[in-house]
């Protein structure tokens, strides 16, 4: 009988090991289906029609834009990335400065953490950099500047019947700093000026999931304003709205 419960034994803990070793498998599969990392990449297109606002009075404007935008998610952690190399907006000539053509490059980023389970709620913290040159003929100068600061951000996601859902979206840069460098072509000397700025910006979009692509359609606001850092005098505002079309090809879904 002691051979027979020998092997008993030998066999019991085979078993039990082959279990253990099972049951590890199944929850590291499950474990890693958990925190799958989900990304896309697309492009967001906006027509904006706009006012800026200076010295020299209001200019009212129409324009369009198109932004390259990444986001990955895993679990409910998340980053989000988006901008534009400066690009060229011809605007209406003014009595002041002539035919300006600001070019304008934007970048902003955040990392996103969702308060709830279902992750629909999202609050996030990151940077926006705006750079932008503007030559302006008819006072002979060229006025470019370079703002920087921490960027903030408030989203929320709506899943809808049959692949559809809407997005909200609340960006704040409350604090950006850089300098204003005025150079001049008629022998003047270069000038530049601190400057602190803040930045507004929300979206409301609609969306449709097909296959391995998201589009979405909405409406994108922006407002900035500036200010120089040592006189408080304002430097400039811009107010624009418009329309928002995003394309999103998605990768790890």
């Amino acid at each position: 009988m002691q051979p027979n419960s020998n092997r008993r034994v030998r066999a019991l803990a085979v078993a039990l090991s082959a279990a253990a070793l099972l049951t590890g498998t199944s929850v590291q599969a499950k474990t890693a289906a958990r925190v799958r990392v989900h990304a896309y990449a697309g492009l967001q297109v906006l027509f904006v029609t706009g006012v800026h606002r200076d010295v020299a009075g209001s200019q009212y404007g129409v324009g369009g834009a198109a932004l390259l935008e990444f986001g990955a998610r895993m679990g409910r952690v998340g980053i989000v990335l988006e901008g534009i190399p400066p690009v060229s907006i011809p605007q209406r000539a003014s009595a002041y400065y002539g035919q300006a053509t600001p070019a304008v490059g934007i970048f902003n980023g955040a990392a996103r953490f969702a308060v709830d389970r279902n992750r629909r709620l999202w609050i996030g913290a990151g940077t926006t950099v705006i750079n932008q040159r503007t030559p302006l003929p008819n006072i002979s100068q060229v006025a470019s500047s370079r703002l920087a600061g921490a960027r903030y951000e408030l989203a929320y996601e709506q899943p809808l019947r049959a692949a559809r859902f809407v997005e909200v979206l609340v960006g704040a840069a409350p604090r950006l700093f850089g300098a204003d460098r005025f150079l001049y072509s008629n022998g003047s000397p270069a000038v530049n000026k601190d400057e602190r700025a803040s930045e507004v910006d929300a979206t409301l979009a609609y969306g449709i999931r097909y296959r391995e692509s998201e589009l979405l359609v909405g409406i994108r606001t922006i407002d900035f304003s500036a200010q120089f850092t040592r006189t408080g005098e304002a430097a400039d505002r811009n107010n624009g709205a418009g329309l928002m079309l995003e394309w999103r090809r998605l990768i790890g879904s």
